[in-house]
């Protein structure tokens, strides 16, 4: 393999999506796609075990979403580059990536030499935004309004990951078997949040992870 070749790995929970970027991306010769994945903790484990030059991630996916996979990446101190690309063109959306560890935020509308122009750019240690969303991104920096896309923070990453679960419909035992904890752990991990976001029913934790983009409507 030639040395200078950009290992890429995609994670987004549609395959069709994968699949066009996999067709696009393999036409450059110095670009090598070397994995996929349908869903947050998959894409956690790849960059884990394969150290790829860059991923790419989709905000909303199944089990860990997009803006965990970014924070886990971080905290862990991999060396991966990140690029969101997203059917959501929200200046809170791109903020909270940012944040989260992300270089770039692109649209899935975007054309394919702005892809390109964004993987060069990370690759250099350089952010970089989608035009289309990129002026509104500035106005709400200017406008000092980012608090909101923060909100999470007051939630420790277990308690993200499990109200995630919890708006995606999973009960309690189903959650326990997919993160191999007891139920009761989760049961006091629901209580937490509730208490954390002063929630009084299930229907209010729902309600809150829409408005933070951690489930599709």
């Amino acid at each position: 393999m030639n040395p200078t070749t950009i290992k890429i790995i995609l994670a987004d929970d549609h395959r069709l999506i994968r699949q066009g970027m996999r067709a696009l991306l393999d036409t450059q010769p110095e670009i090598e796609i070397i994995g996929e994945a349908g869903d947050g903790q998959e894409a956690l484990s790849l960059i884990d075990a394969l150290s790829p030059d860059i991923a790419f991630l989709d905000v909303m996916m199944p089990n860990l979403n997009g803006i965990e996979v970014a924070k886990a990446v971080r905290e862990r101190k991999y060396g991966t580059k990140l690029i969101f690309l997203s059917m959501h063109a929200s200046a809170t959306y791109a903020v909270r990536a940012m944040q989260s560890g992300a270089l770039a935020y692109l649209l899935k509308d975007s054309d394919f030499s702005e892809i390109l122009q964004a993987i060069h750019n990370v690759l250099e240690g350089r952010r970089y935004l989608s035009t289309a969303i990129a002026d509104e991104v500035f106005e709400l920096l200017l406008n000092s309004d980012i608090e909101k896309a923060g909100s999470l923070d007051i939630l420790s990453p277990r308690e993200r990951e499990i109200l995630q679960l919890i708006a995606e419909g999973n009960t309690n035992i189903v959650i326990a078997e997919k993160l191999g904890l007891s139920v009761r752990t989760i049961e006091s991990h629901r209580a937490h949040i509730m208490a954390k976001l002063r929630f009084g029913s299930q229907a209010d934790l729902v309600r809150y992870a829409l408005q933070q983009g951690l489930v599709s409507p």
